[in-house]
């Protein structure tokens, strides 16, 4: 059962695509190479086509020819059936809403990564792919798009980080992908107020993301921003090159993991209530910040520099605010 499971896996992580090398697909899989090569055998056998290259650079490739092609929308035909899902939810008494929202987002997991769409609305790969988003998020994200597409403005419902339910109103500019998550790039309208600037970032998980619709209200787009420039303010797009190690009380466990800390994210032990996590990153106050919005549920270990300059930025503010 264990080797089916980390077979499929694989095939999960090479259909990502790419070359991937057989150390990272030991290390994802927490296994050793001897076994990669063991699940290489069983899916030729099934009929994928696997490509060894050698070399310095080298690793397993999935040959796209033997992948059984899903079926494909056009932006038109999505339009359509989320007009129809708007249509169904404008009549609160149609007994089967339920089971018709959950075939559209089955639907829709398997043509979100289509990169057929007009560039303004196509999803932006950061890193390479490794998982698919949520089957729950999947509608969310071909709604935004839409917006993104038809320039009208987004209602979201979002649970921050402090764990409340805010609404907000967006003018949303582009679906990415990063280090495992799917996230919206949006400017956050201000009350009253038009081209803000306000820019956001918002991740597309089941626990965060309650609602999203979109409204009648058109917008139009900035056509100076530099998405690249943005993203790298909230480390999207740097290459992290050291290694923090936290401890983290588990009742924030499931906020902890859905904050954007870094890359490579590892829970690594446990200790009673706390569980130590390692990542990396280079951008150190970002860090910071981070960690004094969890307060005391996330406590910083390791490198002992940045722990000493972060507990001496501790005593500055309660010296500041007289704490």
């Amino acid at each position: 059962m264990y080797k089916t499971a980390n077979t499929l896996r694989m095939l999960q992580i090479l259909y990502s695509g790419g070359i991937v090398k057989k150390k990272d697909l030991a290390r994802d899989l927490e296994t050793n190479e001897r076994n990669i090569r063991e699940y290489k055998k069983e899916l030729l056998m099934a009929g994928y086509d696997i490509v060894e290259h050698k070399g310095r650079h080298g690793g397993l490739e999935l040959c796209a020819q033997s992948i059984i092609p899903a079926a494909r929308l056009t932006p038109e035909q999505t339009d359509a059936f989320l007009e129809a899902r708007d249509l169904v939810h404008s009549h609160e008494s149609f007994p089967s809403r339920k089971a018709f929202d959950q075939a559209v987002e089955k639907l829709f997991s398997g043509t979100v990564h289509s990169q057929e769409a007009d560039e303004d609305d196509a999803i932006l790969y950061l890193t390479r792919r490794r998982q698919d988003p949520e089957t729950s998020c999947t509608l969310y994200m071909e709604l935004c798009r839409r917006a993104i597409r038809e320039k009208k403005r987004l209602a979201m419902r979002y649970r921050r980080r402090d764990g409340v339910l805010h609404d907000y109103l967006l003018e949303p500019y582009r679906v990415f992908y990063s280090k495992n998550a799917y996230y919206l790039f949006a400017d956050k309208v201000e009350p009253g107020k038009t081209g803000t600037g306000n820019w956001r970032c918002f991740r597309f998980s089941s626990t965060r993301m309650q609602d999203v619709t979109m409204t009648d209200t058109s917008f139009a787009p900035f056509t100076d921003i530099s998405l690249e420039q943005n993203l790298a303010s909230y480390g999207f797009v740097k290459t992290p090159n050291t290694k923090y190690q936290v401890r983290v009380k588990k009742e924030a466990d499931h906020l902890f993991r859905e904050s954007d800390w870094g890359d490579d994210l590892r829970q690594t032990g446990q200790e009673g209530d706390w569980l130590r996590f390692t990542f990396h990153r280079d951008e150190q106050e970002g860090l910071f910040s981070q960690l004094l919005q969890f307060g005391p549920s996330v406590v910083l270990e390791a490198p002992q520099a940045q722990r000493e300059a972060f507990e001496q930025k501790l005593r500055d503010l309660s010296e500041a605010y007289s704490l």
